[in-house]
């Protein structure tokens, strides 16, 4: 330290002391040294603060470190991520409240539950219902709120009393209706959200199974099903793949504000199967219903499904004799039997009327539908109906018409097909349905266009695939 910061004669009498004493005595001072010695720091930690300049400008460490952290209000549809609901204590398990928003602009986050009711979530969050209540009873648009959907959005704001100001029920990526608060009754309003399209495309070829593979090659599971449904009726999917078919889709994906929100339509698609080419290209009518056809303009849809059972594979076949495993006789097998497990939904394979619903002895839970004069089809072995079937009932192609079982004379889970012309017995499998006829003579000019621009995309993308299908044609899975 230098002398000049301290009286010259005191500075000399404490390091007199402190050089006698500490040789003298180097395990402990005399008390009188020790006074001396506070005093010396004292009077050098004074100093030292006088040193340092009052008016400097470099501020201190925490001067740099804002008390409260920044805040982003996010506005419009996307809302702040909220935190998970275990961190907010006392929260409902399907509620998440969205923090760092101003305590008067509280919203809540509800996931519909299975059987929730617009009352139950209102109750649930502690608001009183009754102005919704009276705008849903006076309003028909309101009424969508009668029947809110499992896994749907809603979300709620209150003010800081607690009191309902909004509520936004999402019914889709695209659509949401929105009641506000205007003095002591709620308006509505529906909000209709403009996407941005963009075009994908994928391809893939068969090694293990269409899902597993699609899946891997960018297809989501609801496209998947698309694809089976615009080639089930040429492709048996249960039987007929075998390793290296191959695909290729164009499609639609749907982004609001720069985020993927949905798939869009299937524009055009390719499956080759054991070395047979298969295309659908998409086309919109003026009523805006999309059908699907092949290059040539004719309709990839056939009068009945190849299967009324999704992905299951055959345990029988249609035989003039079969040793039956209950019965232990040989006997004639009129129809194909599918396993599949218990509960598995069995759809009709065209349009027509129920003739008979019901119990019938062998067959056990059995249905009959008569499609016109010359054709009908029976679903045997049947654990349950669908709900509310009935003789006379008009049922739809692919519609569900009852639930795989093992009813009647049945070893196990599997549903027992027939497929009749004009009352006699038809091998279902081998049975050439009529196709469902060409594109309206309005159409064919605009639709001929089409299918060459997407053809030649499909000749592009799908030309590696087609390549490795050539070479693996026909082995099984």
């Amino acid at each position: 330290m230098p002398k000049g910061l301290l009286n010259k004669g005191l500075f000399k009498k404490i390091t007199s002391m402190l050089s006698v004493h500490g040789k003298a005595h180097a395990h402990r001072l005399p008390g009188r040294g020790v006074w001396l010695v506070g005093l010396a720091v004292f009077l050098t930690s004074v100093t030292i603060a006088a040193i340092i300049p009052r008016g400097s400008d470099t501020p201190a460490v925490d001067a740099l470190l804002p008390s409260t952290p920044p805040q982003t209000v996010q506005l419009g549809d996307e809302a702040p991520v909220p935190p998970p609901a275990a961190d907010i204590e006392g929260a409902p398990a399907d509620a998440l409240t969205v923090r760092g928003t101003p305590e008067r602009e509280r919203w809540t986050e509800v996931t519909i539950r299975k059987g929730d009711t617009l009352s139950d979530v209102l109750d649930r969050h502690g608001h009183d219902g009754a102005p919704v209540y009276r705008l849903i009873r006076s309003n028909p648009e309101a009424r969508t709120f009668r029947h809110l959907l499992p896994g749907q959005t809603l979300r709620l704001r209150s003010d800081a009393d607690g009191t309902l100001q909004e509520l936004v029920y999402e019914t889709g990526p695209g659509e949401a209706f929105h009641l506000a608060r205007h003095d002591d009754h709620f308006e509505l309003t529906k909000e209709l959200r403009t996407f941005e399209t963009r075009l994908a495309h994928v391809t893939g070829t068969i090694e293990s199974s269409l899902f597993e593979d699609g899946q891997d090659a960018g297809l989501s599971d609801n496209m998947i099903m698309k694809l089976v449904e615009i080639f089930g009726w040429d492709i048996d999917f249960a039987l007929d793949l075998r390793r290296g078919d191959s695909f290729s889709v164009i499609y639609e994906e749907k982004f609001w504000q720069g985020q993927k929100v949905t798939d869009g339509t299937i524009l055009a698609a390719e499956f080759i199967n054991q070395g047979r080419a298969f295309r659908a290209i998409a086309f919109r009518d003026a009523n805006g219903y999309i059908a699907y056809y092949a290059p040539d303009g004719t309709s990839v849809r056939r009068a009945f499904l190849r299967t009324p059972v999704e992905f299951s594979r055959i345990t029988s076949r249609f035989t003039s004799s079969r040793y039956h495993p209950i019965l232990k006789t040989r006997r004639a097998h009129k129809g194909v039997d599918y396993a599949a497990p218990t509960g598995t939904p069995v759809r009709t394979t065209a349009s027509g009327r129920v003739l008979a619903v019901g119990r019938n002895g062998g067959y056990g839970k059995r249905i009959v539908i008569r499609h016109n004069a010359t054709y009908s089809t029976v679903y045997a072995h049947l654990s349950r109906f669908r709900s509310g079937l009935r003789v006379g009932s008009f049922v739809d192609q692919g519609q569900t018409i009852g639930y795989v079982g093992a009813t009647g004379l049945a070893s196990g889970p599997h549903l027992h097909y027939e497929f009749q012309v004009n009352g006699v017995h038809r091998n279902p499998l081998t049975f050439k349905s009529a196709g469902g006829g060409k594109i309206a003579a309005q159409n064919r000019d605009e639709f001929a266009r089409l299918a060459s621009d997407w053809s030649a995309r499909l000749d592009v993308i799908g030309h590696g695939t087609r390549i490795a299908a050539s070479r693996q044609a026909g082995n099984p899975l």
